[in-house]
């Protein structure tokens, strides 16, 4: 017997693998969706590029097939957690100020963050097909991603993270992989009678 959760994974595996064969071999390898962005968004993106707010929610409207502005505004990297929703799937751009090296610094971060397998697939699949369009739009209007990360609830994003996430710990000591040795080279041993 199958517990909920294994139910639930392998009709989301089984609409998928439908999906995936209502493709043809050549629309497999489309480079992303390139969705519009609403000027409320665009307006925003740049109040975000100039500093005056640090936080947006963008959600993806998949009736109209674009980007929107969701949630906006300035906010501390211990509340961030609690800007992630826990019923739809949403990207996230976070200007994360901290102190690194003595210097106080903004650093830009992209969360997408999808809670499971709750989400239909359709939205799951538009939200992958669309970000990697969204970043490189990003990247053209000079908004530099220091670090992306994908999640499925908030307790994935707090302020430890999104540090390690801008600047990963170098560990100084790497464990090497030790090559066990070779059998002996012993002479085989046979057992010529039983004992009893």
């Amino acid at each position: 017997p199958m517990t909920d959760a294994e139910k639930e994974l392998a009709q989301v595996k089984k609409d998928e693998a439908s999906m995936r064969s209502q493709m043809s071999s050549n629309s497999a390898t489309l480079p992303g969706l390139q969705l519009p962005v609403t000027q409320d968004l665009q307006t925003n993106l740049e109040k975000f590029k100039k500093g005056f707010i640090n936080y947006l929610q963008i959600k993806l409207d998949t009736d109209k097939e674009e980007l929107k502005l969701w949630d906006c505004g300035n906010i501390k990297a211990s509340e961030f957690p609690e800007k992630i929703p826990v019923e739809e799937p949403r990207y996230h751009l976070f200007n994360y100020q901290h102190d690194f090296e003595g210097e106080s610094i903004w650093k830009i971060v992209f969360i997408y963050s999808c809670p499971g397998y709750s989400v239909p697939v359709k939205q799951r699949m538009m939200y992958s097909s669309t970000k990697s369009c969204f970043l490189d739009s990003l990247a053209k209007m000079d908004i530099d991603i220091a670090g992306k990360r994908e999640i499925s609830e908030g307790d994935e994003v707090k302020e430890v993270e999104i540090y390690e996430m801008i600047h990963p710990q170098k560990h100084a000591s790497r464990t090497h992989f030790i090559k066990p040795k070779a059998p002996s080279k012993g002479g085989r041993r046979l057992i010529d009678r039983v004992i009893s």
